[in-house]
């Protein structure tokens, strides 16, 4: 069994949270904008290589850099 016990003062208690690990992060090499993983990243870049690849909305006829953005918005 455990033994749950209160803790009075709020200063002790940041000394039994977690250690959070630091963030690694990616950064594009065309605008420096920063990410957390390096699918976001690799995501991001493909709209400064290809700024011609767009995708538009057969509805309103809105245009989309990434096709994931073009399916939200269908949706």
């Amino acid at each position: 069994m455990f033994a749950v016990m209160r803790i009075e003062n709020d200063d002790c208690r940041s000394d039994y949270r977690r250690k959070m690990r630091p963030k690694c992060e990616f950064i594009c090499k065309y605008c420096q904008r920063r990410f957390t993983k390096p699918y976001n990243l690799m995501i991001h870049e493909r709209t400064h290589k290809s700024p011609e690849i767009t995708y538009s909305c057969e509805v309103c006829g809105k245009y989309f850099k990434q096709r994931d953005n073009l399916r939200q918005h269908s949706s």
